[in-house]
């Protein structure tokens, strides 16, 4: 398995996670509760932003090693 192929995964699982405690968020009994949903899901969110930026930043430099990028 490749970086690439793992940081793809690992974003995966990090929008799945945030759609979880998204979802859970909505059938929380109480309002602390929901509010440490929601903040487990913007963590989440955080996490897949800099993975994906992570991923941008491979690819980036793959294709200046390789010569593709303009």
């Amino acid at each position: 398995m490749s970086i690439q192929e793992i940081l793809e995964l690992a974003i995966r699982d990090e929008v799945e996670a945030r759609e979880y405690y998204l979802h859970a968020a909505t059938l929380a009994g109480n309002t602390h509760t929901r509010e440490m949903l929601l903040k487990l899901s913007a963590m989440e969110q955080d996490h897949a932003d800099q993975l994906r930026k992570e991923l941008d930043e491979l690819r980036l430099q793959s294709e200046l090693e390789t010569g593709i990028a303009d």
